[in-house]
C-alpha cells in the first residue's frame, strides 16, 4: 500500500511540474506605491494593457492598489527580451563559436555569450558561466554545449535558459524559480532535464548514446524515450537514447578523507581516503575557486588514493567523488588544502643525525637546492623549534660553520629555502648534534697498600667510563694491562724487580677518548711513585 502511495505522490508532482508552463499566468504582489500604470510601463510588453490588467483583475481604483494584494498577469502580455550568459571563470583553452559562425580563440572572463552560440572546451579546460538569475554553470573539459534559448521577462526576475549538451559533462547550481516564466532546461542526444531550482551533474556518455543525471540538490524531471521521471536528491538516472530513464538509484554516499596536513610541504604527499563500496574508480579535482567554479586539475584513478599534482603555491579545494560501475557519480567530499612546496628544502648532509662533537665549532653542511635563491639556518635546543639558539638569515652557501654555540648539550638544525622574491619554502628534516666537550685530563695519584699499588682519580661522571694502561716501557709499547672500566681506581701486585708506568684517560659514551693523565712510573727499587718497600723485600736482597 505503502508503495502505491509514494508511486502515486510521485506522478501528482511530476503532473503539477508539467502544469508549470510559461503559459500560466505570473502573480504579482502589490507593493507601496504601486499603480497599474507604472507597473504595466515596468514589466508589460505594452502600456496600453493597462486596461486589460485592470479588467483582468477587476480593480476599481486602478490609481491606489491596496499593498499585499495580488495580480494575476497572462505570461503573454509580459515584456520579454534577450539575455546574455556571462563568463564568469577560465581556465585553459575554450572556444566560443557565435551564431553567425565567427569564432572567439582563448575565451577569457567578462565574455558575453549570446543566443545561438556555442562553446567548446579543451583538455584540461573548464569555464564558469552566470545566467541573468544567478545561475552558475560549469562546463568541464573535452565538452561541447549550445545556448538555445537565452531570455528574461523584464524585470521580473524569470529567466529562460534552454542549452544543449552534445558532448562532454557540466555541473550546475540553479536559482529558485520565481514565477511561471522562470525555466533552465539542458537537453543532451538522450535525455531533456528541466529543473526550477536545483544543483546536478549532466553527462553526455557513448558518443551521444547514453546521459547520466544526478542529483545533489532539490528534484529534476529527467525525460527520455517520451516517459519522464521525477529524480530526487541523492539520487541519479542513465538514460539510454530511445528509452525511457532507468528508475532513479542512490549516488554512492561522499569518501571519508584521511588526514591532511596543513601545508602539504611535499612533493609526493598522497591523499587517501576510505574505499568505497561499489565504486569502480574515484574523480579527483583541484579548484583554486572555494566553489570549484573551474578547474586546475583533474583526475579519474582506480584506487582510494593518488599524489597531488606539482601546482604553485597557494590556497586550493580538493573535491573526491566515487563513480559506481554504471558510470553514475556519487556525492562530493570537499576539503580545503594549502600547497607550500616550493622552493624545495635542501637535503642535509653533515654532521649525521645525532652526531656526537667534541668541538664547539661545527659544521654544518647541506645540498644546494636549485630553486634557492638563499638560505635560512635555524638551529634550536628543542625539537619544535620554539626555542631559537641561533638564527642566520640570507645564506649564500650551502654550508655554515657555528662557532657561537659554547654549551654542551643537544641542538636541533634545519634549513628553509627562499627563492628570489625571499617566499620561504618548506623546512628541511630536522637533524640535530651533540656537543659534549672534550673530557679534562685526569688527574692520577698512586699509593701503597701492602704488597699491591693502587692508581685512582676523580669520578667525572655517571656514563663515563675509563681507559687504564700498564705498561713496561715509557712509550707504553709494553703493555701489561690495557682495559676500559667502571670505577675510578685500579689495583696491581707490585713487581719489585721491575719498573712499569701508569696512565687513564676519560672515555665518554659515544667511545670518544679524553687527553691521558700523566704518566705515573710504578718503581719499587726507588720508590718514586709507591716506595715504602716492604720488609719481606729488604730481608731478601740483605740475605741473597
Amino acid at each position: 500500500m505503502l508503495k502505491r502511495l509514494l508511486s502515486m505522490q510521485a506522478a501528482l508532482i511530476l503532473v503539477l511540474f508539467s502544469l508549470q508552463l510559461p503559459a500560466a499566468d505570473w502573480v504579482y504582489t502589490v507593493v507601496e506605491g504601486d499603480n497599474l500604470w507604472n507597473f504595466s510601463k515596468k514589466y508589460l510588453d505594452s502600456v496600453a494593457r493597462f486596461d486589460q490588467l485592470r479588467k483582468l483583475n477587476n480593480i476599481k481604483k486602478p490609481k491606489r492598489l491596496k499593498p499585499g494584494s495580488w495580480l494575476r498577469v497572462p505570461m503573454k502580455w509580459i515584456r520579454s527580451s534577450g539575455v546574455p550568459v556571462y563568463v564568469q571563470s577560465v581556465k585553459g583553452k575554450i572556444e566560443l563559436i557565435r551564431a553567425d559562425g565567427a569564432i572567439v580563440s582563448n575565451l577569457v572572463s567578462g565574455t558575453l555569450v549570446q543566443l545561438g552560440d556555442s562553446l567548446i572546451t579543451g583538455p584540461k579546460s573548464s569555464v564558469a558561466l552566470r545566467f541573468a538569475d544567478g545561475t552558475m554553470l560549469t562546463l568541464h573539459s573535452d565538452a561541447e554545449m549550445r545556448f538555445d534559448h537565452l531570455s528574461a521577462h523584464g524585470e521580473t526576475g524569470m529567466v529562460d535558459s534552454r542549452l544543449h549538451l552534445g558532448k562532454g559533462r557540466l555541473e550546475t547550481q540553479v536559482t529558485p524559480s520565481v514565477g511561471p516564466g522562470s525555466r533552465f532546461e539542458i537537453r543532451t542526444p538522450a535525455a531533456i532535464t528541466a529543473v526550477r531550482g536545483t544543483a546536478y551533474r549532466a553527462a553526455v556518455n557513448q558518443g551521444g548514446a547514453a546521459s547520466n543525471i544526478e542529483v545533489l540538490e532539490g528534484d529534476v524531471s529527467v525525460r527520455g524515450g517520451k516517459q519522464e521521471t521525477l529524480v530526487a536528491a541523492g539520487f541519479g538516472t542513465r538514460v539510454i537514447k530511445g528509452q525511457a530513464p532507468t528508475p532513479p538509484k542512490k549516488l554512492l554516499p561522499l569518501p571519508s578523507l584521511k588526514p591532511i596536513p596543513e601545508p602539504i610541504q611535499s612533493l609526493d604527499w598522497q591523499l587517501s581516503w576510505e574505499p568505497l563500496k561499489d565504486a569502480s574508480s574515484y574523480r579527483v579535482e583541484l579548484s583554486n575557486h572555494q566553489q570549484l567554479e573551474v578547474l586546475q586539475w583533474e583526475g579519474i584513478i582506480a584506487e582510494p588514493h593518488i599524489v597531488l599534482p606539482d601546482l604553485p603555491d597557494q590556497k586550493y579545494w580538493v573535491r573526491v567523488r566515487g563513480i559506481g560501475t554504471d558510470g553514475l557519480e556519487g556525492q562530493s567530499v570537499v576539503q580545503e588544502i594549502i600547497f607550500n612546496r616550493h622552493p624545495q628544502p635542501p637535503v642535509l648532509l653533515n654532521p649525521h643525525n645525532g652526531e656526537v662533537l667534541h668541538s664547539s665549532k661545527a659544521e654544518l653542511q647541506w645540498e644546494t637546492s636549485a630553486e634557492a635563491e638563499s638560505y635560512r639556518l635555524e638551529i634550536a635546543t628543542d625539537k619544535r623549534f620554539k626555542d631559537i639558539a641561533l638564527l642566520v638569515e640570507d645564506l649564500k652557501l650551502s654550508n655554515y660553520s657555528v662557532t657561537e654555540l659554547t654549551r654542551s648539550g643537544t641542538y636541533y638544525w634545519r634549513v628553509i629555502a627562499l627563492d628570489a622574491d625571499k617566499n620561504l619554502g618548506p623546512a628541511s628534516e630536522e637533524r640535530s648534534w651533540l656537543y659534549r666537550p672534550v673530557p679534562n685530563k685526569l688527574e692520577l695519584s698512586t699509593k701503597l697498600k701492602g704488597d699491591t699499588f693502587i692508581g685512582s682519580w676523580a669520578r667525572v661522571g655517571d656514563q663515563q667510563r675509563y681507559r687504564v694502561q700498564l705498561a713496561h716501557d715509557v712509550d707504553f709499547k709494553d703493555l701489561e694491562i690495557d682495559k676500559v672500566i667502571a670505577e675510578p681506581e685500579i689495583s696491581s701486585e707490585l713487581i719489585y724487580s721491575q719498573l712499569r708506568y701508569l696512565r687513564v684517560c676519560v672515555v665518554d659514551s659515544d667511545g670518544y677518548q679524553g687527553p691521558w693523565s700523566d704518566v705515573k712510573p710504578i718503581d719499587p727499587m726507588l720508590g718514586k711513585s709507591i716506595l715504602i718497600l716492604p720488609i719481606s723485600f729488604i730481608l731478601s736482597l740483605l740475605f741473597f
